[in-house]
C-alpha cells in the first residue's frame, strides 16, 4: 500500500512506458497518476487512475499537475533562475572570444590595459557555467516539494566577491575605455566592426557581472516569498539570500567609493592654479580624545576661528542637543574618507570683502570642507580656489518651490566670510534638488556634532 501519511499528488504522464517487471505499473501517454513516494534513484511509486494499478514507474516520465490556478511560481523561478543565468553565461562567453580575446591577439591593447578593461573575465566565466550547470541537473529533475536551490547559493557565495574586485575596476575601466577611443585609432577601428552585431557596446556587456549580484537577490527574495516555511529549501534559501545580500552591499559600496575618489581626483585637477589634493585622509576634526582645537587636524590658516563661528551661531543649523542616532550615524567617529556632495554656482550677497560683491562663486561641498572658488573657464571647467571653510561654519537655507514638495527654488549658503546665494535658471533642466540640500544639512550636523564631542 502507498503510504498514508503522505498526501497524493497528481501527475501527468508525458510519454508511454512499457513496465518491464511485475512491480512496474504500464503507463499510456496521457494518463493520470497518484503518487506520494519518489526515490533517490528517479523512481516513483503510484496508482494509475484508469485502472487503480499500483506499480513502480520512472519519474522522468510524468509531470506534476497542479490544480486550477495554481501559478507554482517555485517552479516559474527556478525556471527564470536558469534562463537568465544561461543569458548571462552567453554574455560572458560572447564578451571574451569577441573582444577580450580578438583584442589581446591583434596586440591592439597594451597588456596593462587589456588587464584593466578585462580583469577577471575568465573566472566569471568559469564561475558562471559552473553554477549553470549545477541549476540545470536541479530545474531538469525539478520537483515543487522536494527540490533545493539554496544550497546551490550557499556554496555560490563566497566566489562572488570575484564580481567585487569586477566592479571596483569597472569604473577605472570606464575612464580607460574613454581615453582609449581619443588615442588609440585601431581600438576605435575594431569597436565600430563590432558595432553592426554588438549593438549595446563593450561597456555595455561589461556591465552584466554587477548587474547580475542584484538579480540574484531579486530572484532569491521571490523564491523565498513563494517556499513554504515547512520546505526543506526554506531555511537554506533565507541563508543564501544574506550571503548574496553582503556581496551586493560589499559591490555598492566599492564602487561608490572608487567613484568618489575619481570625482575628488577631477575637482583638484580642474584647479589648475592651485596645489588642491583632495584625497588627502587629514580630517577637520581629531579623535575624541582630543581635549583642544589645537589638535585639529588643520593647516594654521584654515583652523576654526570660534569667534566667527560665534558670529553664525543664529544662522547655522540649531545646535545639537541629542544621541548619535539623532542625527543618523553610529557610534563611531567620523569616516577618514572624504565624501563629495554637491557643486552649485552662486553670487556674492554679502561679504567681509565688499570687493567681492556680486562676484560669481562656484562652490565645492564635501562632507568636511566647502571650497569657494573663481570660475576661470566653464567650457574647460577650470577654476581658481578663493577660500576653504570647514563645514561646521556653513549654514544653508533653501526657498520651496511653490506647489513642489522636493524642489527648491533657490537658496542661501552662509558662512563666516560671505553670504552666498544660488538661484534655479530657466535654463536649468530642473530646479534644486531639495533632497541634495538635506544631504549637506545632514553632513553639517554630523560634522557639528562631533566637532562638540571633540572639544567638550
Amino acid at each position: 500500500m502507498l503510504s498514508s501519511f503522505r498526501p497524493l499528488k497528481q501527475y501527468v504522464v508525458l510519454h508511454d512506458f512499457v513496465g518491464q517487471r511485475p512491480d512496474e505499473v504500464h503507463l499510456d501517454k496521457g494518463d493520470i497518476v497518484l503518487s506520494a513516494e519518489k526515490f533517490a534513484d528517479g523512481w516513483m511509486r503510484g496508482i494509475r487512475a484508469k485502472n487503480q494499478r499500483v506499480g513502480f514507474f520512472p519519474a522522468k516520465a510524468v509531470r506534476r499537475l497542479f490544480p486550477k490556478g495554481h501559478d507554482c511560481k517555485r517552479t516559474l523561478i527556478a525556471k527564470e533562475l536558469l534562463s537568465s543565468e544561461e543569458t548571462y553565461c552567453d554574455s560572458l562567453i560572447e564578451i571574451n572570444e569577441e573582444f577580450a580575446l580578438p583584442l589581446k591577439e591583434q596586440s591592439i591593447l597594451l597588456p596593462e590595459e587589456h588587464n584593466q578593461l578585462f580583469g577577471s573575465l575568465s573566472s566569471l566565466i568559469a564561475l558562471s557555467e559552473d553554477f549553470r550547470r549545477r541549476l540545470r541537473e536541479r530545474v531538469n529533475f525539478w520537483d515543487e516539494d522536494e527540490t533545493k536551490i539554496g544550497d546551490i547559493f550557499l556554496n555560490l557565495a563566497p566566489l562572488l566577491k570575484l564580481i567585487i574586485s569586477f566592479a571596483v575596476g569597472h569604473t577605472n575601466a570606464n575612464q580607460l575605455f574613454t581615453k582609449l577611443r581619443l588615442t588609440n585609432e585601431k581600438f576605435v577601428s575594431f569597436l565600430s566592426s563590432k558595432e553592426e552585431k554588438h549593438s549595446v557596446g563593450l561597456m555595455g556587456l561589461l556591465i552584466c557581472p554587477i548587474q547580475r549580484v542584484p538579480r540574484y537577490v531579486l530572484l532569491l527574495k521571490e523564491c523565498i516569498k513563494h517556499t513554504d516555511e515547512n520546505h526543506q529549501d526554506f531555511a537554506v534559501l533565507n541563508l543564501a539570500l544574506a550571503e548574496v545580500q553582503k556581496i551586493a552591499t560589499d559591490i555598492n559600496e566599492n564602487i561608490r567609493r572608487v567613484e568618489n575618489e575619481l570625482q575628488l581626483i577631477s575637482i583638484g585637477k580642474s584647479f589648475t592654479q592651485d596645489d588642491v589634493n583632495l584625497l588627502n585622509s587629514n580630517r577637520q576634526f581629531a579623535s575624541r580624545k582630543a581635549k583642544s582645537s589645537s589638535r585639529l587636524f588643520l593647516k594654521e590658516r584654515d583652523k576654526i576661528d570660534s569667534k566667527k563661528l560665534k558670529k553664525t551661531a543664529s544662522f547655522c543649523v540649531p545646535e545639537f542637543c541629542g544621541t548619535n542616532e539623532d542625527v543618523g550615524i553610529g557610534s563611531e567617529n567620523l569616516s577618514d574618507t572624504r565624501k563629495y556632495i554637491w557643486e552649485v554656482a552662486t553670487s556674492v550677497v554679502e561679504a567681509d570683502d565688499a570687493k567681492e560683491l556680486g562676484d560669481s562663486r562656484h562652490l565645492f561641498i564635501f562632507n568636511d570642507l566647502v571650497l569657494v572658488a573663481q570660475t576661470l573657464s566653464n567650457t574647460k571647467k577650470q577654476y581658481k580656489l578663493r577660500r576653504k571653510i570647514p563645514l561646521c561654519q556653513v549654514w544653508i537655507e533653501e526657498k520651496r518651490l511653490d506647489g513642489a514638495d522636493t524642489l527648491c527654488s533657490g537658496l542661501s549658503v552662509g558662512s563666516p566670510f560671505a553670504m552666498y546665494k544660488a538661484v534655479a535658471s530657466d535654463s536649468e533642466s530642473e530646479p534644486i534638488k531639495l533632497r541634495t540640500v538635506e544631504n549637506v544639512q545632514k553632513a553639517i550636523r554630523k560634522q557639528k556634532y562631533f566637532l562638540e564631542k571633540t572639544v567638550s
